[in-house]
């Protein structure tokens, strides 16, 4: 009992005022199902035109050869597509749906939608620059069992019995024009239909839970001695919608604050790499007792890794009495005064978070929208099923025209992997204040453990201090282009008064250290202001 007691403040205003605030609890919900929709645009996009590029250039036939139809190593192959796409959970459902017109296996389809939404190109590279490279590992192998695992119990327990067997898989066009207007439809009416009440429960799910989960219940208890604490992650984890770049950012606010890997090892794989919108595309295909063999495998996996991790990875020195604000966005606002109690607030809130990437994400994602919808309204006079079906000769034709020469391959894997290594720079070099927004919370641990004379703590604070700082002036530069001596100066004193400060805390001198403090801040202080002074 003193495991689920440790889970809230009973003193927060969220607590007390659970149903009591109206204004809180539905303008919370209001927020989080809007900031949810927000940041899962460009990863959504990403799916409906992944979904398009398949029906429509690469083709049934060859998306089966792709992922080994009739062979045992589906799944396998499924995982490997999967972390190529940068998508997230909402977004793999499109995928999902062509990947089953072509006929592939349903437990091969779900090994691809666990998989993609956690470890992508995207994720992998955003997590390398906020968690340590051996627990980005442990997560990585942890992810392949789950959703490798999943995918061939489920090909022998349920897809041998449900799954349809296509006598004629459609047919990738043989005209260029022809596949382009198959890919548009298809990305199109993938937001539209059965699809968009997937969508629908997925964001509801957040709202129920940003309306009705505490503020603060999540702040304490979630520590490594609590042996709950993956299960109570994973409760939550259930409903909660969370982006590839986002849960990455939870998962290192948890190994940075000490807290519970088994925790955060559900967040990832119950709460990324899946939602209440795959549930209901499982049900509506396979009825409820399919759905439950999925979730009981699924979530009785990733606590099984969750509780392991707990136990074999030395980490997590978070006591009980403190606390991580890493789960705050999951749960209900503090308080919502009267005044802010409007869609105006929502919208300003909403823009306060719009990077670039959502900001062109949200705009396709209307556009697509819209036509969809007209395309439906069309009814059958924009209909494309006459331009797949199978005829002689189409295959050897589609194979030629999709052939490169050795030359064009060469370029296009060229552009691709410099294409590639410019967005992982960027995403593992995060913008300028956005590593000084993690600076400021990190100084404060590093300060706090000077004081309550904990060496261990401290010493782990500062290497994160360490790990950003460095990180600042290679920011500064790919983004503005350079980055003068004086800033780079600013870097190197901070440094040095780093390095002074661990050496005198690890000589047990915290007298000296909580006065060097005071000069540490105001080196800080000069570097945070020059590098500020750059945007």
């Amino acid at each position: 009992m003193t495991n689920f007691l440790l889970l809230a403040d009973a003193g927060s205003p969220g607590y007390e005022g659970l149903f009591t605030d109206f204004n809180t609890t539905l303008w919370s919900a209001v927020l989080r199902m809007t900031l949810a929709m927000v940041s899962a645009a460009p990863f959504l996009v990403a799916g409906v035109f992944a979904a398009g590029i398949l029906r429509g250039m690469v083709g049934a036939q060859r998306t089966r050869s792709i992922l080994g139809v009739g062979h045992w190593s589906g799944p396998l192959r499924a995982w490997g597509l999967g972390i190529t796409l940068p998508i997230c959970s909402l977004g793999a459902l499109p995928v999902a749906r062509e990947l089953r017109r072509a006929g592939v296996p349903s437990g091969t389809v779900i090994s691809f939608v666990l998989v993609a939404p956690v470890l992508n190109p995207v994720s992998i590279i955003y997590g390398l620059s906020h968690i340590p490279l051996s627990m980005l590992f442990y997560f990585a192998a942890g992810t392949f069992l789950v959703s490798v695992g999943i995918g061939v119990v489920w090909n022998r327990v349920v897809a041998d019995k449900y799954d349809i067997t296509l006598d004629r898989p459609e047919t990738a066009p043989r005209e260029s024009r022809y596949r382009l207007a198959v890919a548009g439809h298809t990305s199109a009416t993938a937001l539209i239909g059965p699809a968009a009440v997937d969508y629908g429960l997925a964001l509801l799910a957040v709202g129920l839970l940003g309306a009705f989960l505490p503020h603060g219940a999540l702040q304490t208890g979630l520590t490594r001695d609590n042996t709950l604490a993956p299960i109570i992650m994973g409760v939550v984890a259930i409903p909660v919608y969370v982006t590839p770049t986002e849960v990455m950012m939870h998962f290192g606010l948890i190994v940075r604050d000490g807290y519970s890997l088994g925790a955060a090892f559900a967040l990832v794989v119950l709460g990324a790499g899946a939602n209440v919108g795959v549930a209901n595309w499982l049900r509506r295909d396979y009825g409820f007792k399919s759905l439950a063999l999925f979730v009981s495998l699924l979530i009785g996996s990733t606590l099984a890794l969750g509780f392991t991790a707990d136990r074999t990875i030395i980490h997590g020195a978070a006591k009980a009495s403190d606390h991580t604000h890493a789960f705050d966005p999951f749960t209900r606002l503090s308080n919502v005064p009267d005044q802010n109690a409007n869609a105006q607030w929502v919208y300003t809130q909403v823009q306060k978070s719009m990077t670039p990437d959502r900001f062109w994400g949200l705009g396709l994602l209307i556009l697509v929208a819209i036509a969809g919808i007209a395309l439906r309204l069309a009814g059958s006079r924009y209909k494309i099923d006459h331009l797949l079906e199978p005829d002689e000769g189409s295959t050897a034709i589609s194979k030629r025209e999709l052939s490169l020469s050795p030359f064009q391959l060469c370029i296009a894997g060229i552009a691709s992997v410099l294409a590639a290594s410019a967005i992982g720079l960027y995403i593992f070099y995060p913008p300028v204040d956005a590593l000084i927004k993690d600076m400021n919370m990190i100084r404060v641990g590093v300060y706090d453990g000077v004081r309550e004379q904990n060496p261990t703590e401290t010493s782990r604070r500062i290497a994160q201090w360490r790990f950003c700082l460095k990180k600042l002036p290679t920011s500064a530069q790919i983004r503005f282009g350079s980055v003068d001596d004086a800033k780079r100066e600013s870097v190197d004193e901070v440094l040095y008064s780093l390095r002074t400060l661990e050496e005198y805390v690890q000589r047990g001198r915290f007298r000296e250290a909580e006065a060097l403090t005071a000069y540490v801040e105001k080196e800080y202080g000069t570097c945070r202001n020059a590098f500020r002074a750059t945007n």
